[in-house]
């Protein structure tokens, strides 16, 4: 058997490694305190190992904001199975779920929505994971529409409209707005699915 040379490395998933790292020091000192060399060492790898999944620090941005947009997607979509027969309470608990992912990764969601990716120059696979997070929305709303629910309006705009509306209130309670209304994962809950309930009076029939 070949030995390995000295000073290399053996690592399991080294990508899914460093972009685990990367939110963690990301959840630390925000984007601006992230480097390369920081991740590999939090990673436990050599400080050239990074380059052999991301050329700079805006790429692994961009992977970590892609793996928060995967996860949104799951979280919602496994809400969104529960729910698949009750479309008003998939809505407003899908709702919930996209708030408490935004308050318990504050700065993954600050990433994903503003937090200096331009969504109309990312990468491709980056472009992709934000819109079927998207989509499913829209099938949210789709699956009210086929009951009889809501207005016969663009889908497209409901969907907007929706989310316009629970990433407003999301960045609030993120960013310490509203803590009298949301000190804990119940009022959190309960706060966005008020105001879900609210959102869908504009919507319902």
């Amino acid at each position: 058997m070949r030995k390995k040379a000295p000073g290399s490395y053996h690592h399991g998933d080294l990508r899914r490694s460093l972009i685990d790292a990367g939110r963690m020091l990301l959840a630390k000192n925000n984007s601006g305190g992230l480097s390369l060399r920081e991740v590999a060492k939090v990673a436990g790898v050599s400080h050239t190992a990074p380059y052999r999944h991301f050329k700079d620090k805006a790429e692994l941005l961009a992977a970590i904001a892609e793996t928060g947009f995967h996860q949104l997607r799951a979280d919602a979509e496994r809400v969104a199975h529960t729910y698949r027969e009750t479309p008003l309470q998939q809505y407003t608990h899908c709702a919930a779920r996209y708030v408490r992912f935004a308050v318990e990764n504050p700065e993954t969601a600050h990433l994903m929505f503003g937090g200096g990716i331009d969504m109309r120059t990312a990468p491709p696979s980056l472009k992709q994971a934000s819109w079927a997070t998207f989509e499913l929305l829209i099938e949210i709303i789709e699956n009210g529409k086929q009951a009889g629910l809501y207005k016969a309006v663009d889908t497209m705009d409901l969907a907007v409209a929706t989310w316009s509306g629970i990433h407003g209130l999301s960045l609030l309670i993120a960013n310490g707005y509203l803590t009298q209304l949301a000190a804990s994962d119940s009022q959190i809950d309960g706060l966005a699915q008020r105001v879900a309930r609210l959102l869908l009076e504009g919507i319902r029939k």
